[in-house]
């Protein structure tokens, strides 16, 4: 349901071999997303993991005939919701999986007059599904059902629960659905648990990641990563850790580009959180992080080479500004309010600048002096130097 393939060639990933991206590109949306109706969908999916089940008693039966077209209902939606997000919102919305399983198990379920029992049949529902297209006589044209059984169920009614059964091939036949139903449901528990995740730990994670302000080296990393993992592994919840979900395979297979052939670490996941916790660590490695801009509090992606606090989305009303051009600016009018040790500093800067442009100060001399009041600026930051002494300096 959520399993794809990613190959991954330097800073670029390709998912199922063709939709390229950056690295740190998915995580960014992911991260960008609020979520708030994931934890209530998963309170869901776990109700339904404990109810959706072929009925084990006589008592059971009329709650299952209610519960199975809701189900299906529900994760139909979840479905549209989950195409709403990369990469999956590139790929062909499929048809109910839950009612595949139940029509894949029709033999249990009462013949009902208005279920479709032929082979053919004409519904535009399955034409992503088509292997090739019939005409009859008349000229209409049939296709090809997903299913490969003949009755589609349109009502869930049951002859027997599971206790009263007597027929080996009947008990065998409703153990392989309610297996089918359980995993079924178990995929859609681990994807909104790694919603649930972006949000509780990779976000937490890379505030910490990114409180230096600056790229770290992996020893910076190791030691970060050791000691928020301290905190979220003495948490109950798997979404509140900083861990993989579903599983992962690594093969290196050559992808062919349009004008040549690369080798690439092909990875399968089988879950969006195998995927993302590979991407934060790719992105790690590779210094293709996201970060949240401190002006418009919007996440982009930091690409190698460069560390910036703010992202380059134009100012709304200016179109000619960045948020990095006016972040900057923000961040230093910031300092000069709130930091004593700044606002002096700001205020002999401009006093000696005032001296060079009158000729007071030769172009030498006010190098020498704007060199020598950064590193004592720095050092009263520091507490390297008292704020009386300091003041007195910079006014020489």
């Amino acid at each position: 349901m959520t399993g794809f393939d990613a190959f991954y060639f330097e800073e670029k990933f390709y998912i199922n071999g063709t939709k390229e991206y950056t690295l740190g590109s998915i995580l960014e949306k992911y991260l960008q997303k609020n979520f708030k109706d994931a934890e209530s969908k998963l309170t869901a999916c776990k109700d339904y993991l404990r109810l959706l089940h072929y009925p084990e008693t006589r008592k059971q039966k009329p709650d299952c005939e209610l519960i199975f077209p809701e189900a299906i209902a529900f994760f139909d939606r979840c479905d549209e919701y989950i195409h709403t997000l990369p990469p999956y919102n590139t790929f062909p919305l499929r048809d109910s999986g839950l009612y595949d399983i139940f029509n894949q198990h029709s033999v249990l379920f009462n013949h009902d007059d208005n279920e479709i029992d032929f082979e053919w049949f004409d519904y535009d529902k399955y034409d992503s599904y088509d292997d090739y297209n019939e005409d009859d006589d008349a000229g209409t044209v049939f296709h090809e059902p997903m299913y490969e059984h003949d009755r589609m169920l349109t009502s869930f009614n049951m002859d027997y629960p599971l206790d009263e059964m007597e027929n080996p091939d009947d008990i065998d036949e409703v153990l392989k659905l309610n297996a089918e139903l359980k995993d079924f449901v178990l995929q859609y528990i681990a994807f909104f648990e790694d919603l649930i995740r972006v949000k509780r730990v990779y976000e937490p994670f890379l505030e910490k990641i990114h409180s230096r302000e600056e790229f770290l080296t992996n020893e910076e990393i190791a030691q970060v990563l050791d000691e928020f993992n301290a905190v979220a592994n003495k948490k109950l919840n798997q979404y509140d850790k900083l861990v993989p979900s579903g599983t992962m395979t690594l093969s290196y297979k050559v992808l062919n580009r349009k004008k040549t052939s690369v080798l690439c670490e092909n990875y399968h996941f089988t879950t969006i959180g195998g995927f993302l916790y590979i991407e934060l660590f790719k992105g790690l490695q590779n210094r293709y992080l996201p970060r949240k801009c401190d002006y418009c509090g919007r996440y982009f992606v930091l690409e190698r080479g460069f560390y910036s606090n703010y992202c380059k989305r134009p100012i709304k009303g200016q179109p000619d500004k960045t948020c990095r051009d006016l972040g900057h600016r923000k961040k230093f009018n910031d300092k000069l309010k709130t930091d004593p040790i700044w606002s002096v500093y700001h205020k002999a800067y401009k006093a000696h600048y005032a001296r060079y442009l009158k000729k007071k100060m030769s172009q030498a001399e006010f190098q020498k002096w704007a060199d020598y009041a950064i590193v004592l600026r720095n050092k009263a930051l520091d507490g390297g130097v008292d704020y009386d002494d300091y003041v007195k300096e910079m006014k020489k």
